[in-house]
């Protein structure tokens, strides 16, 4: 088999089965009573929860098949420990889907499970920077990869805000990887897992997002956004975009540190006091007390309020925006490289 209808069923199995298996989590959590308020709603209706649990089992057993098809030992190496990892963060996603993490316990859990690519260094600690080159980094990037998981996860799951926000961006990024590897000189093996996995994630993806996207039927919950963002973590790492995806992630990123900033640390959501915006009749309003989160919903709707989905497509928009510079970076490491 060629290597690239492998890729292409990766894609078409992960969709496939994320179309079917979505909706049968669904009811599973609504039957639980595993249900969140939609509070952008004028109706606030109940919407399934945690149901991200579908599509991020889907994309690891879709990397547990890889290892299984390709006959490069370096390759089911990389492939095991992104299995091993991606169990482990699913695993934090649900208890604190269902128990609560306090804020500060989840990063570092994160950052805990990532421990399998410091010990076993099968990845190449040389990224490859736009007007600089390959930089050989040794003990210092390995510390910087104990810590990727944690960031990746944990900006995908400060993103995931409103209806499609965190799928529909994981699809655009997830595309992006797989345009910039026929860029970025990459080893075979690097090749293989930036592809197969970037497609696989893909196709979870998009199976999901037909239920998730405005108007919501479902919810990801922190194990869909958490598996996520740890996906596109280990793609960047193992498939060497380290910059490519730093790049499209720039929104995530943002989003991240001004929330962050703006309350002082790491804070449980109960531990805030004022939220960043307020629903009336659908509009979506910013908040005008100063201590409020600064988040990129906010300020999104700092100049006019908005309807929920003005605000998705604009956030959309803005990461769309950071995959083209992130494929521009990729051309720009393609000029380095030689």
């Amino acid at each position: 088999m060629n290597l690239e209808l492998i890729y292409i069923l990766a894609f078409i199995i992960s969709l496939i089965a994320s179309l079917l298996i979505t909706p049968l989590v669904a009811k599973y959590m609504k039957k639980i009573g595993k249900v969140g308020k939609d509070v952008h709603k004028v109706d606030l209706p109940e919407t399934p929860e945690s149901v991200g649990l579908g599509y991020v089992i889907i994309f690891t057993l879709t990397l547990l098949g890889g290892i299984l098809i390709t006959n490069d030992e370096l390759t089911r190496q990389r492939l095991t420990i992104m299995v091993v990892v991606m169990v482990l963060v699913i695993a934090i996603g649900l208890y604190d889907d269902f128990k609560t993490l306090s804020a500060i316990l989840k990063p570092g859990l994160l950052i805990l499970v990532s421990l399998p690519i410091v010990i076993f260094q099968v990845a190449d600690p040389r990224p490859v920077i736009p007007f600089v080159g390959p930089v050989r980094l040794t003990l210092v990037y390995w510390g910087l990869a104990a810590l990727v998981v944690a960031i990746t996860s944990n900006a995908s799951n400060m993103i995931d805000v409103l209806n499609g926000t965190m799928s529909g961006s994981g699809i655009l990024i997830a595309f992006t990887a797989f345009a910039a590897s026929f860029i970025v000189p990459l080893s075979s093996s690097q090749q293989f897992i930036a592809r197969y996995s970037s497609l696989a994630l893909a196709g979870a993806l998009l199976g999901f997002f037909w239920y998730n996207r405005y108007p919501a039927k479902v919810f990801a919950g922190d194990t869909g956004s958490l598996g996520t963002g740890a996906a596109i973590g280990l793609i960047a790492i193992y498939g060497k975009l380290e910059f490519v995806l730093i790049v499209a992630l720039l929104v995530h990123i943002m989003n991240s540190f001004s929330i962050l900033s703006s309350i002082g640390g790491l804070k449980e959501r109960r531990e805030i006091q004022s939220r960043p915006v307020k629903v009336e009749n659908g509009i979506i309003y910013p908040s005008l007390d100063k201590k409020a989160p600064i988040t990129l919903v906010r300020l999104i709707v700092s100049k006019r309020p908005k309807t929920e989905k003005e605000v998705v497509n604009a956030i959309l928009f803005l990461v769309l925006y950071s995959c083209i510079l992130a494929l521009f970076s990729a051309y720009l490491i393609l000029e380095v490289s030689f």
